[in-house]
């Protein structure tokens, strides 16, 4: 993240200076949103220079930045005010060897379009593909949830040959519709229309084949698009077919593969068959769309999108599947250990529970209709078991797919669908998704497993301790607030740093350990934290931020201004241990203290 308080972004200017360069047009300009016209700089050609000079005004500089992070798979994110700064943020995958990806087919190849770049994957059934496809000028789009996505044909950018595979017929043939929406009706004919020749059918007469059932209205016909997005552009690549989310291991391209573009790599799959890693950003670039394409075709997020994010600035990665085909669900990614793919048939019942042999031993299994009331796990041959580690044992969470990760808004309704084993619900890509609560819907199965580490936890007077909460979001106060109380604590909570400061003096001599959100109104974290340090009545008191996702960046100037540890919001188990860790550390503390100042 780079900030400064120097003059800002106006988005006005930007795009007038657009407009003279021939780089948009006027009624572009018109559609864009603030945030759009800020993302003009990225442009190649773009300056508002006024002359030349040797370092500014060739219009050369934001859009080499944008087309690198493009290839590493990044995005950047640009917040200006006019006249109060700007704040840059970029983002770049994990450099790990092994990435989360999505399995898509073309032709009899497989390729894998890692998850940072994955929004969703959309499927039109075959007889809709006709009606939701349209054509602008010579593109080919569709229109999701009032946007319009253009659609790019990974065989054709790639240079694959398109193919389709009758139903009966193991045989692959070459596909030669021009077009996606190229579809005849559904039509049984009659003995005249059978015996017509060919010749007699004119310009006005519907085609129609002779076959009852035409192979592109069955259900193997249907459109497989997979939408991905590079920085602000989200385009949908249109697949042959969708495979199984992977963790795959990357492997960089051979020398005689360095001159192959659209491509960020390769993994070898189960089977032993390579598959390439592709690289969404190139692709946009090799299919020629513009940089300022997206959604709607003409700007990126809209200002429904902008609104909403305005409202509230808590971001969580989170893991979305799916129990029954109508039920939507989601834990935070930051909880779960790995996926498991595994068959119905290595689902046994022992004692009244279920479990599967996994890695030398049993694996206990559990499933969200066990607590809570929802549909129950779907009569599937093959089911997935997400991992999670909850009082130092493994357990697998039984789901089906497909499954999907999404970084959001944190925007939840923690009462209409509250009940045991689910905190709360979300929109999440237009379906109410329920959260599940891990630790709740464990607890209340298997009581036994928490009872006996209770049993090893420190003394009743560090359990009994009062802990200070500052949280701006209603949502995470509640539920943080609630884990606290569960494990025996006394918790004073507070809206932003202003207000946690005074209570914090009001309540000197009860307060063992301060826990507290890093973005907050009116004073945040970092400002808490050092404030608070800087008196010498709380400058050991310990303290914990409490984070969706903490950088690298962040951790470092929280160890600067007095933080003692960092922990994810919605982990249970990691923050109550952090929390008997460091009130282990320095118990009594407030207390000792004044006592010493009264001798």
């Amino acid at each position: 993240m780079i900030s400064d308080d120097g003059k800002g972004l106006d988005g006005e200017v930007l795009a007038e200076a657009a407009i003279e360069k021939g780089l948009i047009t006027e009624e572009q300009a018109e559609r864009m949103s603030d945030k759009e016209k800020i993302q003009l700089i990225f442009l190649p050609g773009f300056s508002t220079a006024k002359k030349v000079t040797d370092v500014s005004g060739r219009g050369v500089g934001m859009d080499v930045v944008k087309t690198n992070l493009d290839k590493l798979g990044g995005q950047t994110e640009i917040e200006s005010k006019p006249g109060k700064g700007t704040t840059i943020r970029i983002k770049l995958p994990l450099t790990l060897a092994i990435i989360p990806s999505q399995i898509v087919t073309v032709g009899r190849e497989r390729y894998a379009i890692p998850q940072v770049n994955l929004v969703e994957l959309l499927r039109i059934p075959a007889e809709k593909v006709k009606s939701r496809v349209e054509t602008v000028g010579d593109a080919e789009v569709v229109r999701l949830r009032g946007d319009l996505l253009p659609l790019v044909r990974l065989a054709d950018i790639i240079g694959v040959q398109r193919c389709y595979r009758e139903p009966d017929e193991s045989e692959e043939k070459p596909d030669r519709r021009m077009r996606l929406a190229d579809r005849r009706s559904p039509h049984t004919p009659s003995p005249e229309e059978t015996s017509q020749p060919a010749d007699n059918l004119d310009d006005e007469t519907p085609h129609r084949r002779v076959a009852p059932f035409d192979r592109r209205q069955r259900a193997a016909s249907a459109l497989n698009i997979a939408v991905v997005a590079a920085g602000p552009m989200k385009y949908g690549l249109v697949v042959d077919g969708m495979l199984d989310s992977e963790e795959i291991v990357v492997k960089p391209l051979g020398a005689h593969l360095k001159s192959c573009k659209g491509y960020a790599g390769a993994t070898i799959m189960g089977d032993g068959r390579v598959a390439l890693i592709l690289d969404v950003g190139y692709l946009a670039h090799m299919a020629g769309l513009n940089q300022t394409e997206t959604a709607d075709g003409q700007g990126g997020t809209s200002r429904e999108e902008e609104e909403a994010a305005a409202l509230a600035d808590e971001r969580q990665s989170m893991l979305v599947f799916r129990c029954d085909i109508n039920e939507h669900f989601a834990v935070p990614v930051s909880l779960v250990e790995r996926i498991e793919k595994i068959r119905a048939d290595d689902i046994e019942q022992i004692g009244g529970k279920r479990v599967m042999k996994y890695r030398g031993g049993s694996l206990p299994l559990f499933s969200v209709d066990q607590v809570a009331q929802v549909q129950p796990l779907a009569e599937n041959e093959s089911h997935l078991a997400i991992v999670f580690n909850l009082a130092g044992r493994e357990l697998g969470l039984l789901a089906t797919g497909p499954v999907d990760a999404v970084e959001m808004v944190m925007n939840v309704d923690g009462q209409t669908l509250r009940q045991p084993g689910i905190m709360g619900s979300m929109v999440i890509d237009g379906h109410t998704t329920l959260m599940v609560d891990i630790y709740e819907l464990v607890q209340t199965l298997e009581p036994e497993w928490f009872s006996e580490r209770e049993a090893h936890r420190d003394t009743e007077e560090i359990q009994a301790a009062t802990i200070l909460y500052a949280e701006d979001s209603a949502f995470f106060r509640s539920q943080v607030k609630r884990f606290m109380e569960e494990e025996g604590f006394t918790v004073i909570e507070a809206e932003d740093g202003v207000e946690a400061w005074q209570l914090l003096q009001e309540h000197a001599d009860e307060i063992s350990l301060v826990a507290t959100d890093i973005e907050m109104p009116n004073m945040d974290g970092f400002t808490f934290t050092e404030t608070l340090r800087a008196d010498e009545r709380f400058a050991n008191i310990p303290v914990i931020a409490l984070t969706t996702l903490a950088s690298e960046a962040d951790q470092a100037k929280g160890k600067a201004v007095g933080i003692d540890d960092y922990q994810i919001k919605l982990d249970r188990e990691k923050l109550i241990g952090s929390i008997h860790d460091l009130l282990q550390t320095t118990p009594n503390r407030t207390r000792t203290e004044q006592e010493l100042e009264m001798e």
